[in-house]
């Protein structure tokens, strides 16, 4: 792949549904659950990635040791929009798109970012499926970075996708890997217990 696709890895929020606990610090596969994500995609076929701090950013850069650039967000508390904004304005003038990505999605493998990434074509967005339902992560090409500067508040892109559907390219996962977010304690045990099994 030629392309030039950089992955922003969202990594600012404030876990508030996870109680006292940042979940990205979390243990997942004997690290933090950020630096598992990390991992998966330093595997891929992603030209580079930026991580977007802001909530315990000291605590979550610390917990990164692979080569990854970071921006951090002062603005975090206003929304996902805004760490979507600091990511993109930190984008590489050589990027060809962007493979927007969530810091708590721990099932998604190298693999299925490659996949996505092989489906990837210039004034398109590739959208992951299973079961006719949409997931994460979604890439953008070049074309649509300027719309990021409009959204506000905790939406993220998906409006796009409505906007611009006949520029969206469906690909076919075949896993609920692309839905599977860890954002409450609950969520997380039953994780723990799975990986005791």
């Amino acid at each position: 792949m030629s392309d030039k696709i950089s992955a922003i890895v969202l990594a600012a929020g404030c876990s508030s549904r996870m109680g006292d606990q940042n979940k990205l610090l979390l243990t997942f596969h004997n690290q933090a659950m950020v630096s598992h994500v990390i991992d998966q995609l330093v595997g891929s076929r992603v030209s580079n990635i930026i991580v977007v701090t802001g909530n315990d950013f000291d605590a979550v850069t610390k917990s990164i040791n692979q080569k990854v650039e970071f921006t951090h967000n002062i603005d975090y508390k206003d929304g996902l929009s805004s760490s979507l904004k600091a990511g993109i304005s930190a984008l590489p003038n050589t990027a060809d798109g962007v493979m927007v990505c969530l810091a708590d999605m721990p099932y998604i493998t190298s693999h299925h970012y490659n996949q996505l990434l092989a489906s990837f074509e210039k004034r398109k967005i590739i959208v992951p499926m299973s079961n006719g339902k949409v997931g994460n992560p979604l890439v953008f090409s070049k074309k649509y970075f300027h719309l990021f500067e409009d959204l506000t508040g905790d939406r993220g892109a998906r409006k796009l996708l409505q906007k611009y559907s006949k520029d969206v390219i469906k690909v076919d996962l075949g896993t609920d890997a692309i839905f599977n977010d860890v954002d409450t304690p609950d969520v997380y045990q039953e994780i723990m217990d799975k990986l005791l099994v």
